[in-house]
């Protein structure tokens, strides 16, 4: 008799899909059920990593953190120069060691509570004072924070700064959710520990949208919240559908399924062109990729080779990559060859590296430097030796969700073992590269980065105080610790500037990471049911995925559109089979139950 009930409950099923008959369904309706929602859906290859803005990682955490969280300010779509968001103005004594600033009175958070100052005060002064990693570093100086009233916050430094201009990029936080995290310890560590293992859902941010599902390696889907100060948005939700493989989200673009693709492979962006209903866009080279050491500290596991700390090693590899075939071959001309950490688009802050200064790519000079350096293959296995006598072999990372890293990593891999340095590349998904970054379990990985528009952040990543943070791999080198925070004290835009230039140069020259190129991001959208795409920086910038939510505040539906898609029913031919199929499942069910009852007689 076992075996008849999960029959009859297949049954019961099928037959009740053939009773509701094959129909059509909408991707969204609101809750009353009658009028649609206004739904935009977009495609990514890779999820987001948390809720927790403590353990943002990658593209989608930041997208979805522009969208559910205020910053104190905004960057402006002209030139991303700070302007108003939370705070409405700001002033600063004349030692630059006091800021004031005023914050809005109409900024509410999803649960319906006022935002004050005294949230702000409450999310500066906890990553200041727990040194959360992630953020503070926009937070020099230890600074005092204080609310004297809801709309005044009054910044106090214990040096002169002009972190406020930069500006932060600090999520700002409801101090009524996050402050039981402050009371469970008095251990600092505890408390910081607290902070990053939140959960953090549904997010309870003050942005135009919140996310409200999660559906890991599936989608994400972020709700509107009105009435938002910076005005409401039209779109009603905005799913993000996360696709194993660009084709995939490519066809899922041209079936209409989603409205927007993000950062395409060139081949597939180059043959939509042409396409029905579908528009292209270049944005510019917001990012760079990289192969990035570890050199250990970094997480549990710790499994870096510790040849990768001698500068000698790390400069032949910088000489066995042929940056202009990455350039080439991979981004098929959507990029150019990489050299300094602060990318072209920075252009006050940008320095190009001279090319008499510039490693050359030279397998020969590569594998004499490793050879001068006492790297030798003493058993003649292809594979060369330490001094020690460990084997150079190393385990690079690369992200199968990441346009271009795998292909990169091939690339590099056959480079590298021409000069007897053996690879073994890993390839895996961005959630599960995030993990062996925190573990340490990695000797090297092709990833890359995307700053802000002043240097000062991507300067901090290759900081001894970001181990464990935002750093790569824990690089530790007092001398630019040093550089660094003398930057922070150059009021003098020029002067700034041309030390800046010496903290890029001594980068380059110690290879911490090698720059490979700065691409493009190549981006595709519909034009049959939405419109008001903002480009930041103007004209040409991102439309989505770039310096905030503006593209989401102003879309709305081409007037006659529709504004959700119709995903068909299945098929005759499948109701046809399904149908089939239920009549051999009530046979079998009868002749078990008659088997049954021939047994038990």
């Amino acid at each position: 008799m076992r075996g008849s009930r999960p029959g009859s409950a297949i049954a019961l099923v099928v037959l009740s899909l053939l009773v509701l008959g094959p129909a059509s369904s909408a991707l969204a309706q609101t809750d009353a059920g009658t009028d649609e929602k206004i739904v935009f859906d977009v495609g990514l290859t890779g999820d987001i990593t948390s809720p927790n803005p403590f353990r943002a990682c990658c593209t989608a955490d930041y997208e979805m953190l522009w969208m559910n969280y205020d910053l104190l300010f905004n960057f402006a779509n002209s030139d991303l120069s700070p302007e108003p968001a939370i705070a409405m103005s700001s002033e600063h004594s004349k030692d630059y060691m006091t800021w004031t600033f005023e914050i809005r009175d109409d900024a509410m958070w999803h649960d319906g509570q006022p935002l004050t100052a005294e949230d702000i005060v409450f999310t500066y002064q906890a990553i200041a004072d727990y040194r959360l990693a992630f953020f503070k570093d926009y937070l020099p100086f230890n600074p005092t924070l204080s609310a004297p009233n809801p709309t005044t916050l009054v910044w106090e430094s214990q040096e002169p700064t002009f972190a406020p201009t930069i500006p932060p990029w600090v999520p700002i936080l409801p101090k009524h959710v996050w402050e039981e995290f402050t009371k469970v310890s008095d251990d600092p560590a505890e408390v910081k520990k607290a902070f990053k293992e939140y959960e953090n859902f549904p997010a309870i941010g003050s942005g135009p949208f919140q996310l409200t599902e999660w559906e890991k390696g599936q989608s994400f889907t972020m709700e509107a919240r009105r009435p938002y100060w910076g005005g409401d948005p039209v779109i009603d939700e905005v799913v993000f559908h996360i696709y194993e493989n660009q084709e995939a989200m490519v066809q899922a673009l041209k079936n209409g399924e989603i409205q927007f693709a993000e950062a395409l492979k060139p081949t597939l962006f180059d043959a939509l062109e042409g396409e029905a209903n579908i528009q292209t866009h270049v944005a510019p080279a917001g990012c760079f990729s990289n192969l990035a050491f570890n050199f250990g500290g970094q997480g549990k596991t710790d499994t870096h080779d510790p040849a990768i700390e001698d500068l000698a090693v790390r400069d032949a590899v910088a000489q066995a990559i042929d940056k202009q075939a990455i350039v080439s071959s991979i981004w098929q001309g959507y990029a150019v060859p990489g050299d300094s950490v602060v990318r072209p688009q920075q252009e006050l802050w940008y320095y190009d590296i001279p090319a008499e200064d510039e490693f050359t790519f030279d397998l020969d000079l590569a594998a004499q430097t490793l050879e001068d350096a006492g790297y030798v293959d003493g058993d003649n296995d292809g594979v060369r030796e330490a001094p020690d006598g460990h084997p150079l072999q190393w385990e690079i990372v690369t992200l199968t969700d990441e346009a271009g890293s795998n292909d990169t990593g091939k690339l590099i891999e056959g480079w590298l073992e021409q000069i007897g340095i053996g690879v073994d590349l890993v390839p895996v998904s961005t959630t599960k590269a995030y993990v062996l970054w925190a573990d340490g379990d990695f000797d090297a990985y092709v990833w890359g980065w995307c700053g802000d528009p002043d240097p000062d952040f991507i300067l901090s990543l290759h900081t001894t105080g970001q181990c464990l943070g935002w750093s790569d791999g824990c690089y530790s080198n007092a001398e630019f610790d040093a550089m660094y925070e003398e930057q922070r004290t150059i009021f003098d835009r020029e002067e700034r500037r041309a030390f800046i230039v010496e903290m890029q140069e001594f980068l380059y020259r110690e290879n911490p990471q090698i720059v490979l190129a700065y691409e493009n991001d190549l981006q595709a959208f519909r034009t049959d049911r939405f419109e008001g795409y903002v480009p930041v920086p103007e004209p040409d910038g991102f439309y989505l995925f770039g310096w905030g939510a503006d593209s989401y505040l102003s879309l709305h539906p081409i007037e006659g559109a529709p504004t959700t898609v119709e995903k068909p029913g299945l098929s005759a031919g499948v109701w046809i089979a399904i149908a089939a199929g239920v009549v051999v499942i009530v046979i079998l069910v009868a002749l078990m139950r008659r088997r049954g009852g021939e047994e038990q007689a």
